[in-house]
């Protein structure tokens, strides 16, 4: 009892602390990564599979970085690494993917059932998802200047659209298919 009041407790503030220091926020925002990484809380405890899971992961791991990095170029007025969106986006997901490999996630079972193509599912899903994520936006932007902006905040939906197709096709191809 004493663990989930001080769990509220700490969230609370956290929550009052990050929405006080808020400024104006762009496409991948850290309310957007709030809601995405609860979203994947739900999903796992409803037993969605873990390459549907992955990908959100993926998402949420690029769009973090995505996020880091702009927020670090605006505030020190240029990058202050080498290949520091390479850089950052690596770290971002090495450390999305650590917790699940040092928690013994990704041992694999003994006839390899949770494994696409030889790869773990929350490990080929990151990949996936990282990659929609990260292709996203240039995709919309590339749209944009073709054919003009069609609806309010295109390049948010557009990428959400694109991990949703991909999260069905991945149901789909888990649920009918045995790809190990």
């Amino acid at each position: 009892m004493q663990f989930k009041l001080n769990l509220r407790i700490f969230m609370a503030v956290t929550l009052l602390l990050v929405s006080s220091s808020a400024q104006l926020v762009s496409a991948m925002c850290p309310l957007c990564v709030a809601g995405a990484a609860a979203g994947l809380g739900i999903a796992r405890y409803y037993g969605l599979d873990d390459t549907i899971v992955g990908i959100w992961l993926g998402a949420l791991a690029i769009s973090s970085a995505l996020w880091v990095n702009r927020t670090v170029r605006k505030r020190f007025g240029a990058s202050i690494l080498p290949y520091q969106g390479f850089v950052v986006g690596i770290a971002t997901i090495a450390a999305t993917i650590l917790p699940f490999y040092f928690a013994g996630f990704f041992n694999g079972m003994p006839n390899m059932a949770d494994t696409i193509l030889g790869i773990n599912r929350v490990l080929f899903g990151i990949v996936m998802g990282s990659i929609i994520a990260y292709f996203g936006a240039p995709v919309s932007n590339y749209i944009k200047r073709t054919r003009g902006k069609a609806i309010p905040y295109q390049s948010v939906l557009f990428t959400i659209f694109l991990l949703f197709l991909a999260s069905i096709i991945s149901w789909y191809v888990t649920a009918h298919y045995h790809l190990i």
